[in-house]
């Protein structure tokens, strides 16, 4: 992965800006990849064979160290020991209903979260499809829609959304709190004329249990995190 615009450059390994206002070069340490076998490239599973799906994701880093600064009006903001995350997405259009979080800022360093639900569209249909992973201890607990993982409960108001995802190993809760959010440009049929509405500033609590001895793995509560909310309602089936 490497892209360039303009002056402004982004790869696996680092981003670099050059803009009026904002100048700067961070780098990417210690990336921590999702997981991707040959029967399962990435973070869809076998859906990523599937020509005609309206969106593609992919996970880059699930966590990983930041080293740079970076200089917004002529104030210098040093993001040394600061924690990172990247993914990717392609396609013409985003789910016209989707939850989507991600943390990283946990109690300990080298925890992170991710987590999505969507409605997909499929053959003249449609499904709720998932995917939540949570890196810990340097292994990643994974919750899909084709790993046979089941959505057991999806509840989102205007305060909250509550997830419990289950396998048959483990069993996660997550409930994440909504904040103040920024529009982003969203792709529309393959035109960036969409807006969705991102918080950064979420706190999610998550708490990840062994159904075979029903122990507790781990139980944090995340800040720094990021939430997007469109229609969630619709997903609730």
């Amino acid at each position: 992965m490497n892209i360039s615009i303009g002056k402004n450059h982004f790869s696996e390994d680092h981003l670099s800006i050059d803009l009026p206002e904002i100048k700067g070069t961070i780098h990417f340490k210690n990336r921590t990849p999702w997981p991707k076998p040959l029967h399962s490239p990435g973070i869809m599973g076998p859906y990523a064979f599937v020509p005609f799906m309206e969106c593609y994701h992919g996970i880059v880093s699930m966590d990983h160290e930041l080293l740079g600064t970076i200089t917004y009006q002529n104030k210098e903001i040093n993001f040394d020991l600061g924690r990172g995350y990247m993914e990717k997405d392609w396609g013409k259009s985003f789910p016209k209903a989707y939850i989507w979080m991600q943390c990283n800022h946990f109690t300990k360093p080298g925890i992170s979260l991710k987590c999505s639900v969507a409605r997909i569209p499929w053959i003249r249909r449609e499904f709720t499809g998932f995917i939540c992973g949570i890196w810990l201890q340097n292994k990643l607990y994974r919750f899909t829609t084709y790993n046979r993982s089941k959505l057991v409960i999806l509840v989102s108001d205007e305060e909250k959304v509550e997830l419990i995802i289950k396998n048959k190993k483990h069993l996660i809760e997550i409930t994440a709190f909504r904040d103040q959010t920024t529009s982003l440009a969203s792709p529309i049929l393959g035109h960036m004329e969409g807006k969705i509405e991102e918080s950064m500033n979420s706190i999610i609590e998550v708490t990840l249990t062994d159904m075979r001895t029903n122990q507790i793995i781990f139980q944090d509560k995340g800040r720094n995190g990021a939430l997007e909310v469109v229609e969630g309602n619709v997903l609730m089936c």
